[in-house]
C-alpha cells in the first residue's frame, strides 16, 4: 500500500466512527445526571446515603425508557431480576413515569407510597436510571439494587 494511500484511509475510517449512532444521545446523559442529582437530594434530606450509578445498568434503563416511549404507555421491565442479576443484589426494585419534567416524576414517586419506598430504601445502594424525551413528556425509568 502506497503511503498516499494511507491518509485517505484513516480519513475514511475517520467519518465513519464519527457518523456512527451513540449508544445514549448526550441529552439523555444529561437528563440521566439531572434525575440521579434529584434522587440523591432527596436521599440527602432524609439522611440517607445517596446512590451510586451504574452506566451499564443505565443503558438497560434507557432501552426500557425508549420502548416505553415509542408504545405510548408505561410499563415495568419484564425480567427485573435477570437484567441485575450480574450485580448479584439481595435487593431490587424499579420505578417508571412520565411526565413533562424531571423534577414532576421525582414529585410523582414521592407521592406513591410503592415508588417513594424505593426512593428510600436504605438498602438500594445503585441505581440505573434512563431518560428518554418523545413526543415532549420524559419517560424515566430507575432501577434499583443493593446488598
Amino acid at each position: 500500500m502506497s503511503h498516499r494511500k494511507i491518509p485517505f484511509i484513516l480519513l475514511i475510517v475517520v467519518v465513519l466512527i464519527a457518523g456512527a449512532p451513540t449508544r445514549v444521545r448526550a441529552d439523555d446523559l444529561g437528563r440521566r445526571d439531572k434525575m440521579l442529582h434529584l434522587l440523591n437530594q432527596t436521599r440527602r434530606n432524609h439522611g440517607l446515603p445517596v446512590f451510586r450509578l451504574n452506566a451499564s445498568l443505565s443503558h438497560s434503563a434507557w432501552l426500557h425508557s425508549k420502548a416505553m416511549a415509542g408504545r405510548g404507555y408505561l410499563f415495568h421491565t419484564s425480567d427485573l431480576y435477570g437484567t441485575v442479576r450480574a450485580y448479584h443484589p439481595s435487593m431490587w426494585g424499579e420505578n417508571i413515569g412520565e411526565a413533562g419534567w424531571l423534577k414532576l416524576v421525582r414529585t410523582l414517586w414521592m407521592r406513591s407510597a410503592p415508588h417513594r419506598a424505593n426512593v428510600l430504601k436504605p438498602g438500594y445502594r445503585r441505581v440505573g436510571i434512563g431518560v428518554v424525551r418523545a413526543g415532549g413528556m420524559l419517560w424515566v425509568t430507575t432501577i434499583f439494587y443493593g446488598g
